[in-house]
């Protein structure tokens, strides 16, 4: 609770930073900004505004590309062969994969974005175990990530740096990996989170409630979401948690796709004290894992709340239902069961000229359940990013 408690008032923190720098003029706000980082951003800028040879020969493309100003919508540029082969596919890709109404989404005019980020995840453990409905409930240390980003168009170069939590006291070393692809009608996100057998904090076991530092907990768990938005004229999801879009009038969409994953979570109590294990789990469950796989039909909604000028708030859930095989060295052995999953997200997003903020919370359930043990496994994502475009 104290973790929790620490993360909802930084949020708030951050939240009240953004609505004052809406408050302030644009050269009050430019002050504020790191200063090595808007002197790199300056001579890009002057870069890009240098004046150039704009004689429309074969060479053309090179002079723009190198200053910025290559449009590969004009359609009076001369390309190589093979390069005007690939912009001709951009070009269809464009219009069929990324056209919005412009009365509700309109572009944002920039190519390139650089980004400061704070990521911060924890994941949790909440369930029943054996007929004997045992309760069980832990949660894992916070990790803290920092670190910039920069992008030119849909690519993206980062690197994040693992801070030293100040709630664990210790650097907390957990990996992950995540991928992400949106357009007007489609959108792509996959996943990979491993616990790298970091203390987790135990809070509840049968009818003991606490807090104990338990270390038998290991995680490791990817996937992937597919899915297609009906409303992709009006709805833009990108300018919710891409920042590549501005989303002028509010609209929501249905959506509906694919979700496949994959679960290992093992949990060995025997770890604990041995009085305290003789009291409260039974010899038949000291070790227990949970090891399956996940093949999910997903529909869900989003929604873009447009609700003052230069604000854009996005709430979106995504329930999935499938096929659930575990694997014979799980818990209960080989065997079918039903897939019920569901993740949510929300971004608070404030856009001031080329300067941009997003607030962003994610979270990912997984729940296994059968007769003999319910387990709720999610993971939690709470980031914040400044930036800016050019």
């Amino acid at each position: 609770m104290n973790a929790l408690r620490t993360i909802i008032v930084i949020t708030l923190l951050l939240t009240l930073t953004a609505v004052a720098a809406s408050a302030q003029d644009t050269l009050t706000t430019t002050k504020k900004q790191p200063k090595g980082l808007l002197k790199q951003i300056e001579k890009i800028k002057q870069r890009i505004d240098e004046p150039f040879d704009t004689v429309r020969d074969t060479k053309y493309w090179r002079r723009a590309l190198a200053h910025g100003k290559l449009d590969l919508h004009d359609k009076t540029i001369e390309y190589p062969k093979f390069l005007d082969f690939c912009i001709e596919v951009y070009r269809w890709g464009d219009h069929a994969f990324n056209y919005y109404d412009s009365t509700y989404v309109t572009g944002t005019g920039k190519n390139w974005k650089v980004m400061l980020k704070s990521n911060n995840w924890l994941d949790s453990y909440s369930g029943q175990l054996t007929s004997d409905h045992i309760r069980m409930q832990m949660n894992s240390d916070l990790t803290c990530n920092f670190g910039a980003q920069i992008s030119f168009m849909a690519l993206s170069l980062s690197y994040m740096v693992n801070l030293r939590d100040p709630l664990a006291g210790r650097q907390v070393k957990n990996t992950r990996w995540e991928f992400s692809f949106t357009s007007s009608r489609l959108a792509l996100e996959a996943y990979f989170t491993k616990n790298n057998q970091n203390s987790v904090h135990l809070h509840r076991l049968g009818s003991w409630h606490g807090s104990k530092d338990f270390n038998g907990l290991t995680r490791e768990s990817y996937g992937a979401y597919a899915y297609y938005f009906f409303n992709h004229k009006r709805y833009a999801q990108a300018a919710a948690y891409c920042f590549s879009k501005y989303q002028r009038r509010s609209a929501g969409s249905f959506l509906a796709g694919l979700h496949l994953s994959r679960q290992d979570i093992t949990i060995d109590f025997s770890v604990l004290p041995t009085s305290f294990l003789r009291a409260k789990v039974p010899q038949d469950l000291r070790l227990c894992r949970f090891r399956y796989r996940d093949f999910c039909a997903l529909i869900g909604y989003g929604y873009n709340w447009v609700f003052a000028k230069n604000w854009l708030l996005n709430i979106t859930g995504i329930p999935s239902v499938g096929y659930r095989h575990s694997f014979a060295n799980s818990v209960e052995g080989e065997k079918g069961l039903l897939s019920t999953n569901i993740r949510g997200k929300a971004a608070l997003v404030y856009n001031r000229g080329s300067w941009f903020y997003g607030l962003h919370i994610i979270s990912d359930g997984h729940w296994y359940h059968s007769r003999q043990h319910s387990l709720f496994n999610s993971c939690h994502d709470f980031n914040f990013t400044a930036g800016y475009r050019f």
